[in-house]
């Protein structure tokens, strides 16, 4: 299952791919982007998700992504808590060299409470060396 990129003007846009031969999902995250529109993206990840078998991995590339406001913070701390009640297995942030500290801390913290932990690379090709693929 794919869904295309979606852009939002100048301020940030999205793209959530799941791969269903190696078992993983992908998201990419760009720029800014608003509640209402991270509400859209987190439901759709999940919903991506749902076509996965237990033990999915995550591919979550991070590298572009502005810090989102407290409010648009909300959907991805609600999306990881369902992700790993589905049954999530490793995960990978793409943090890149550009990556906001503030994004990589949050991501990270959100997901240790949402109940898992996740491990970087720098590309996406490293991620998914980092899981095998």
């Amino acid at each position: 299952m794919a869904i295309d990129d979606t852009t939002f003007g100048d301020d940030g846009s999205y793209e959530i791919r799941a791969d269903e031969a190696t078992n993983t999902l992908y998201l990419t995250l760009n720029g800014a982007i608003d509640e209402q529109r991270m509400q859209r993206a987190a439901d759709e990840t999940v919903a991506a998700a749902q076509s996965l078998d237990d033990g999915f991995a995550i591919i979550n590339d991070v590298s572009t992504f502005s810090p989102p406001s407290p409010e648009a913070a909300k959907p991805i701390a609600a999306a990881q808590q369902e992700l790993a009640a589905m049954g999530v297995g490793d995960v990978v942030r793409v943090i890149g060299d550009d990556a906001s500290a503030v994004v990589t801390n949050a991501f990270g913290r959100r997901s240790r409470k949402a109940g898992y932990e996740g491990q970087t690379a720098a590309t996406v090709q490293a991620a998914e060396r980092a899981l095998g693929l």
